[in-house]
């Protein structure tokens, strides 16, 4: 007799280093939000400038446009636990010199303090996904970079809900700490990871220079015709959500007349849309070839974007929230799952930085072309132009990357251990 319930394994396909990772980082990420809502509400009382609040976004993106690309030359140098134990135990250092800055002659702490926060980041990111294929199966790399992916948008809406209270109840300086306190359980999750040699030390001592290392991390993206393809065409998967962000309030008071509250309702539809993404993958992934997934999902997420901007009512306007979370979660899940199939072991942290720069960079060009532009024409037409190109990619991204093959088992990394295989691998040094 068949049974009638599925079971634990194929309701969580994951070994335990994966859910070690995802829980520490979706901890962390929970507390960032606490940080940035702490952040905010610091600057607000010791000033009442807007300069301190748009410098303070400068000093974040600032280091990641300057140096995002060495985080993943070193995260290919070192060993990559190492990195990312490194990484989470500076963040809950540099987190704590916020609690010094008491008056308004202390405010200049903030920014260097926000920009080696952000430069710490930029190892974590590139190691992280560069083990990803080593601590789960291939069959259900898709689906961890969708938990990855969602992780980011559940925290956002969790956290960003819990830390308005906790900051009004406790104050800033005790969601610092709070903040604090998620990097170093992150530390120790990751501590208790077990990664293959070849995957946490992917390359032997090396004579090279960390200069000449980014160059031949350029060198591998620039002579890999789908590599470069992937690579261009992942930063549209962010832009529909990165213009309603800045567009999205203006667009609903002017238009529909609905107050900041249904702002906030809207990119909780988002997160709902987001969270129903996660179940979609694991089944989409047996009939549908990632690189379709990917740009269907895009061309998707485009027209939801296009029907946000043509809505008439606020009820429209949640549903096409819902349908861009679902849509952008599977786009970027299969986009990074691409990414990740078609890199050697080796390079994988260089080409991830190389990737993160140019979605950072892209994300922040939209968003400021956006608040140009929506100032000049209004934010309708400006949501309508930036689903029009996103349909327009997602189509090519799904008959252009159809020659895409994942590397050889010789090249890439070893597969992922099961779970009774992980009981019998020593313990991690």
């Amino acid at each position: 007799m068949r049974k009638s319930r599925l079971s634990g394994r194929e309701l969580w396909p994951f070994g335990r280093s994966f859910t070690l990772l995802w829980v520490g980082q979706l901890l962390s990420q929970v507390g960032d939000q606490f940080l940035f809502i702490a952040g905010l509400s610091l600057l607000d009382r010791l000033t009442n400038s807007r300069a301190a609040f748009g410098g303070l976004a400068l000093a974040i993106t600032l280091p990641q446009i300057l140096f995002g690309l060495w985080g993943g030359v070193f995260a290919d140098r070192w060993p990559r636990r190492a990195v990312l134990i490194g990484s989470d135990v500076a963040r809950a250092l540099i987190v704590l010199g916020a609690l010094t800055v008491q008056t308004n002659a202390d405010l200049w702490r903030l920014y260097p303090l926000a920009s080696a926060l952000a430069i710490a980041g930029l190892f974590f990111y590139p190691a992280r996904n560069a083990v990803l294929p080593a601590l789960v199966s291939p069959a259900h790399l898709l689906q961890a970079n969708t938990m990855l992916q969602a992780s980011y948008i559940l925290a956002l809406v969790a956290g960003g809900v819990s830390a308005g209270f906790f900051v009004d109840r406790f104050g800033p300086y005790a969601a610092f700490i709070l903040d604090s306190l998620t990097f170093l359980v992150s530390a120790l999750t990751l501590a208790w990871i077990r990664l293959p040699s070849s995957v946490n030390r992917p390359q032997p001592a090396r004579r090279n220079s960390p200069g000449r290392d980014l160059l031949e991390g350029l060198h591998f993206v620039w002579t890999r015709r789908s590599l470069r393809g992937v690579a261009a065409i992942t930063p549209f998967a962010t832009i529909g959500i990165g213009v309603v962000q800045v567009l999205g309030l203006a667009f609903l008071a002017e238009v529909l007349q609905v107050r900041a509250g249904g702002f906030g309702l809207t990119m909780a539809m988002m997160g709902i849309g987001l969270a129903i993404g996660l179940g979609v993958v694991p089944l989409l992934s047996h009939w549908i070839p990632t690189h379709q997934m990917a740009g269907l999902f895009l061309a998707a997420a485009g027209l939801a974007t296009v029907a946000f901007s043509r809505a008439q009512t606020f009820a429209f306007v949640l549903l096409a929230a819902f349908a861009m979370g679902l849509c952008v979660v599977v786009a970027r899940a299969g986009l990074a799952t691409l990414i990740q199939q078609i890199t050697p072991n080796p390079l994988r942290g260089r080409v991830d930085s190389l990737v993160n720069l140019v979605v950072n960079s892209a994300l922040a060009l939209a968003q400021g072309s956006a608040g140009l532009f929506g100032q000049l024409w209004g934010p309708r037409p400006v949501l309508m132009g930036a689903g029009l190109l996103m349909v327009l990619v997602g189509g090519f991204a799904a008959l252009g990357l159809r020659g895409i093959r994942a590397l050889p088992s010789e090249e890439a990394a070893p597969a992922a251990p099961t779970p009774e295989q992980e009981r019998l691998l020593p313990p991690p040094r």
